[in-house]
């Protein structure tokens, strides 16, 4: 048994398990059944939440917060399962989703650091380090991705989410070349 300093301080309980590091459920934990909850909310939670029906408050608060934004976004129960491990903001999801990227694809590692190992593609874009338009453009620029050929009636009947207004229009690609830098001669000829 450990030494205490005081042996007369209040020592911390232990929970039901005898860990005593262990969060104990307080009376004033309001439990939340998951049926009460919006079906994108439902898809985001945990698949495995230990054969409860009930989430906490605060989970129940915070799943329903993100499932709005991929709401927003146009993203449905069924649309959001397979980006919600993705590790991206529902917007980037969204930009990605509308390219038809599938996304498996953000494992591929991106060296986007200087000086560091290349990351997970999802890393950079959720990190800031790389914006999702320019991920993109990798992703088409390195074969990864084949960018849809739909004619217009094609486009109009499938389903994506929408395209937000202020979305920044694609621009075309254009080869990216790489030198060493000048030296100093003259240009002139003298």
């Amino acid at each position: 048994m450990p030494v205490h300093l005081n042996p007369d301080a209040p020592r911390q309980p232990q929970s039901a398990t005898g860990d005593p590091g262990a969060r104990q459920a307080s009376p004033r934990t309001r439990w939340v059944p998951v049926d009460e909850l919006s079906a994108v909310a439902r898809a985001l939670l945990s698949e495995d939440l230990g054969g409860r029906d009930v989430v906490p408050q605060h989970v129940a608060d915070r799943v329903s917060a993100q499932a709005a934004e991929w709401v927003e976004e146009g993203f449905t129960a069924e649309t959001v399962r397979p980006w919600k491990d993705a590790d991206v903001p529902p917007a980037a999801a969204a930009y990605l989703a509308r390219r038809g990227v599938e996304p498996r694809v953000l494992d591929l590692p991106a060296g986007v650091f200087p000086g560091a190992a290349p990351v997970a593609l999802r890393l950079a874009i959720a990190s800031g380090r790389l914006p999702v338009e320019q991920a993109y453009e990798l992703l088409v620029i390195t074969g990864e991705h084949t960018p849809p050929q739909q004619t217009g009636a094609e486009t109009a009947g499938a389903e994506q989410p929408p395209r937000p207004v202020d979305a920044p229009v694609p621009r075309p690609v254009a080869p990216v070349l790489f030198s060493h830098a000048a030296t100093d001669q003259p240009t002139d000829g003298s």
